[in-house]
């Protein structure tokens, strides 16, 4: 005969005496879960998708067009910051936006888990021939040496809202640009 655990400590003799109170349920535990990783092709879908509306809200930002806060939905805070430091800088300098960057030619880096988020590296090839930062005079401020095209780590983290750009850095690799 079967008896579930409450009817078994009952007829054990194991019930409670009066008076007493049972200890507090157990507090639960946090636990830090590892997020779904994407395939390279669902992850190369999101940086192609993610990518261009950045460098759009980007350019929106640095021309003086849009605020800072209009990247919420594509950037993290951290880039957030780090865009309106160059925004502050570009006004100061008395100097404006022109254009906006494109990219092209987007691969998978990698697509890795780390602290409960998603991070993926892409490369890309970052081109600037339509945009620039010129001075009042409209002369470009853009050191000659800058190339039009060149290759670029795109760093992109799953948040509770999202993918979002965390930034990029120059890739000294193989050239993604043909």
């Amino acid at each position: 005969m079967m008896f579930s655990l409450g009817a078994a400590a009952g007829v054990s003799g194991c019930a409670p005496k009066e008076g007493t109170t049972s200890s507090p349920p157990p507090s639960p535990t946090t636990a830090i879960s590892t997020p779904v990783l994407p395939s390279n092709e669902e992850a190369l879908a999101i940086v192609e998708e993610l990518v261009p509306k950045f460098l759009a809200a980007e350019a929106a930002v640095l021309s003086g067009q849009a605020e800072v806060e209009s990247l919420s939905p594509v950037a993290t805070e951290e880039h957030r910051t780090s865009i309106g430091e160059s925004a502050d800088e570009i006004k100061s300098a008395g100097q404006t936006v022109v254009g906006a960057a494109t990219v092209s030619n987007l691969g998978i880096q990698s697509v890795s888990a780390a602290d409960g988020s998603v991070l993926i590296a892409a490369y890309g090839c970052y081109d600037v021939s339509h945009f620039n930062i010129v001075d009042t005079a409209g002369i470009s401020a853009r050191a000659p040496d800058v190339p039009d095209r060149f290759s670029v780590v795109f760093e992109i983290v799953s948040s509770q809202d999202g993918f979002k750009s965390n930034g990029s850095e120059p890739w000294s690799g193989a050239s993604f640009c043909s």
